[in-house]
């Protein structure tokens, strides 16, 4: 299967949501300045890819010229080769001519059939926001071809090959203009015509170029595919043809990262936890953003809804003109939880309802308590982040822990009279073997406020003293 991708370029402008509806030209060649892509608007007025820019200038009202960028076109194809793996894990990115070639006979059963497959190759890029055309045929050679004329057939056996080519004209092939008018010199004029022709009398006349073409759109002769390797921590590049002052404006093309995203961990059956966005600046500069999930996921609608409200607390301090999405760290995949508050198992999951309060307050906002091994109830808990909670030796609770409770204290004691009534919980004794011997009788009581009030007895001193409060 080849997917070719003719407007590859003008497709990023979509990316960003500022592909305007007015002309609109890619510039190429600085030497000699002509067209590499136009829109439709362009197109409409007559401007073809190849031709001079000055000519195009000429039948166009103040249109809008950008320049070609080579590279970032081919960040985009490799990305996109990355997530046409999930169909084959044989992809063949071709940079040069816009076109990602995927050996897809062992997943026509899986995908059942050609035109399944086509389909959904089809509509995974359509929702990137590309706009492909897509060929299926026995060879990559013939795949290119039907690719690059739209044809809908889908030749995957010798003979219905050459019935589905004999009839296309000889200017389809990828043959020099001499090549082509050559041909047509002799009576020439499709590709059955050169089909019929003797293979030696063809290298006799046009030497071994000619041949080796036909036999590469048979298969007679193979071709064989690099395979794609995708990078192990994938990142994610969008250039800007304007810069962007406001938060806002970052959402669509943010969206469109972590669709990609999304795609390209599905492949590898990955999550992550943590995204690194990079607010890319004129200057050469970046703002770095960190957004850290209590549980790993996947979906770009849910990281989508906790990068805007990161991005809407956030004032630039120079204007945007590119972003770049970043994962730290792949994660094996699981199953993503179906709401803010369940899991499969029906229990309740609160990490969408941290992450959300993270993103809105700060890392640094949202703690939690963790168990810790100390003797004595005021060390006996810690406070963490979310996501650093320590590993105890064991998964029995020490007595300072039984006795902390769900009761909160507060630091450093104070202290307290002594008590009215009150009801007694137990005695703690501990920490001779730190230096720090302590021997306490706890009790709880109510204060004249009705709050509970959870107090102590050092027996070594006979002082009354105020651990916190009962909740």
């Amino acid at each position: 299967m080849a997917v070719h991708l003719p407007h590859l370029a003008l497709d990023a402008l979509v990316q960003t949501d500022s592909a305007p509806s007015r002309p609109l030209i890619l510039a190429e060649d600085p030497a000699r300045p002509r067209v590499h892509d136009a829109n439709r608007a362009a197109r409409q007025a007559g401007v073809r890819p190849g031709m001079a820019l000055a000519d195009a200038l000429a039948v166009l009202n103040a249109p809008i010229v950008l320049d070609y960028e080579p590279e970032a076109t081919r960040r985009h194809l490799l990305t996109l080769a990355a997530v046409l793996l999930q169909f084959t894990d044989h992809v063949c990115p071709e940079a040069g001519d816009q076109r990602i070639l995927l050996e897809v006979g062992r997943s026509l059963r899986l995908f059942r059939g050609a035109e399944a497959l086509e389909a959904q190759v089809g509509d995974t890029l359509r929702q990137l926001g590309y706009t492909p055309r897509i060929g299926t045929a026995r060879t990559p050679a013939a795949a290119r071809l039907l690719a690059r004329l739209r044809h809908p057939a889908r030749p995957l056996d010798r003979d219905t090959l050459r019935r589905t080519l004999a009839p296309l004209p000889l200017t389809v092939l990828p043959l020099p203009a001499a090549d082509i008018q050559a041909l047509h010199g002799i009576g020439l004029e499709r590709i059955g015509d050169l089909l019929r022709l003797p293979r030696h009398d063809l290298t006799l006349r046009y030497g071994a170029r000619l041949p080796e073409l036909i036999d590469r759109l048979l298969g007679d002769l193979p071709e064989p595919l690099p395979r794609f390797r995708p990078p192990e921590t994938p990142a994610f590049h969008l250039e800007f043809d304007q810069e962007v002052s406001a938060t806002g404006a970052l959402r669509f093309p943010l969206k469109r990262l972590l669709l990609q995203l999304e795609q390209t961990l599905r492949v590898g059956n990955h999550r992550t936890q943590e995204l690194e966005l990079q607010l890319l600046h004129r200057d050469r500069t970046a703002t770095r953003l960190t957004l850290e999930r209590s549980q790993p996921g996947s979906r770009a609608e849910e990281w989508l809804e906790l990068w805007s409200i990161r991005l809407s607390r956030l004032e630039l301090p120079v204007p945007v003109r590119g972003l770049r999405l970043a994962v730290p760290q792949l994660l094996p995949a699981g199953d993503d939880s179906d709401g803010l508050f369940s899991r499969g198992d029906g229990s309740r999951d609160e990490s969408g309802f941290l992450a959300r309060l993270r993103a809105r307050l700060g890392d640094d906002a949202v703690l939690r308590f963790a168990p810790t091994l100390h003797p004595l109830p005021e060390g006996a808990q810690e406070a963490c982040g979310p996501d650093a909670f320590p590993a105890l030796p064991g998964r029995a609770a020490t007595p300072a822990q039984r006795v902390a409770g769900a009761a909160l204290w507060l630091r450093p004691l104070q202290p307290a009279p002594p008590p009215g009534p009150h009801d007694w919980l137990g005695r703690l004794e501990g920490g001779w073997w730190a230096g720090d011997d302590q021997r306490r009788d706890y009790a709880v009581m109510p204060d004249q406020q009705g709050r509970l009030c959870w107090v102590f007895r050092d027996l070594r001193t006979g002082q009354w003293q105020l651990q916190g409060f009962w909740g």
